[in-house]
């Protein structure tokens, strides 16, 4: 009988330990970024936020007046994008938004894993697009 609760009570921990793993945490999410390409400069006009996005292996400096991030798990503590991102994606995409004028406003819908400064770009608006 001994032996019995002895395996019973291995058992219990054996699947108290594996059963509550570590917390998980989003392995990538949705980042949606909305601003100007601007000089520096124009990043403190209107409340918005100074980025590097780096595009085709250039930096170019955009204002975001508006950051959103969608998570596919439970919420983390990190819902900020750094102060440099590297964008990924076609090339027509890329080339499009290394292209917009400082008055347009530029909309990225991009995925980002989890710990990382790549954006994969999803889609890319411009207002006006022409």
């Amino acid at each position: 009988m001994t032996r019995l609760r002895r395996a019973a009570v291995w058992a219990v921990l054996w699947v108290a330990l594996v059963g509550h793993g570590p917390e998980r945490t989003p392995s990538r999410e949705i980042v949606r970024l909305q601003g100007h390409r601007s000089a520096g400069a124009a990043a403190d006009a209107g409340g918005a936020t100074a980025l590097v996005v780096s595009a085709l292996g250039t930096d170019h400096p955009f204002a975001v007046s508006d950051l959103r991030t969608f998570g596919f798990a439970e919420q983390t503590n990190d819902d900020t994008v750094g102060q440099k991102v590297v964008l990924q994606g076609s090339r027509e995409l890329l080339s499009r938004f290394a292209n917009a004028r400082p008055e347009q406003t530029v909309t990225i819908l991009a995925e980002r894993r989890s710990g990382s400064s790549d954006l994969f770009l999803l889609a890319l608006d411009l207002c006006p697009p022409h």
